[in-house]
């Protein structure tokens, strides 16, 4: 038994960030306005192991040849759309949805896709308070100031010891609100304030982000990646002698150089050649410069 995937011409709409309709927003993947943003939930899966690439895209064409598509605009984004946030960790969760609804925009041109065999769904206008003063207490995550000076030492010690050239490390922060914030009022806060980052939503994981893991566009494959940072101090003329001192930094050359061969490594044997800049850019985003 087949379900039935309709996408049509969407006319004008409100900014992706302020779409409501009557299923709940579940999915976002917005940059500079353009994007795709999903409502409710058709389908969902959770997996985890080493093999959960393979279980997903084998369960998402499974999926894909139950469809019965009519799509009348055609291009990337439209049609059936699947939503997805693996975990680096074989035995954390990786959660897929396909969302019942889906809107889109790219480059004037707004569509709208849905699962079933009821009319188009109609679409409305919020407004999230995205300006409200909030009161935020910032906690301890998991791992405390003493332990993580103590990772950070460690770390650096098997550089200089074991020969290692890089080690990434990260903590969690626990922050509490006094008040409820929605994943809604975070994306259009984010997008007023990093227009230029990619916004996303997949269940409780909300944020954005200046680095693009990979794009795949026709045949074309393209990363952004991202190592080296320096705090914006808020002054023009002091933040461009940051970002030049930045882009001579041999340490923050090195850094960035690591990161890039990651990446060229793990996406040649897919690709018939690769071409890397002879040099990276500085990004300048509204608190940091990498």
């Amino acid at each position: 038994m087949s379900t039935r995937i309709t996408t049509e011409v969407l006319g004008d709409h409100p900014p992706l960030s302020q779409i409501a309709t009557s299923l709940p927003l579940s999915t976002s993947w917005i940059r500079g306005g353009d994007g795709l943003i999903g409502f409710g939930r058709h389908k969902t899966l959770k997996i985890s192991g080493p093999k959960r690439f393979q279980e997903a895209d084998a369960w998402w064409k499974n999926e894909l040849s139950q469809f019965e598509i009519h799509n009348n605009v055609h291009g990337s984004g439209t049609g059936p759309i699947l939503f997805t946030s693996f975990a680096f960790l074989d035995e954390s969760d990786s959660e897929i949805i396909i969302p019942e609804i889906v809107i889109g925009l790219k480059n004037g041109t707004s569509w709208i896709t849905w699962v079933g065999d009821q009319n188009q769904p109609e679409i409305r206008r919020v407004t999230p308070n995205a300006g409200r003063i909030l009161k935020l207490n910032w906690l301890p995550g998991s791992i405390d100031a003493d332990e993580w000076k103590e990772r950070v030492a460690s770390a650096v010690e098997k550089i200089r010891s074991n020969g290692l050239e890089k080690v990434v490390l990260a903590r969690d922060i626990h922050i509490l609100s006094n008040s409820t914030i929605s994943a809604r009022s975070i994306i259009s806060a984010l997008e007023e304030e990093y227009p230029s980052t990619w916004l996303f939503l997949v269940q409780n994981l909300v944020g954005a982000t200046p680095e693009l893991l990979v794009r795949l566009s026709k045949s074309l494959v393209t990363s952004r990646v991202l190592a080296g940072t320096i705090r914006k101090s808020g002054n023009e003329q002091q933040d461009l002698g940051l970002a030049a001192s930045l882009a001579k930094s041999s340490k923050d050359l090195e850094e960035h150089e690591y990161a890039v061969q990651s990446v060229v490594e793990a996406i040649a044997p897919y690709c018939s050649s690769t071409n890397v800049p002879d040099s990276p850019f500085v990004l300048h985003l509204s608190n940091v410069m990498h």
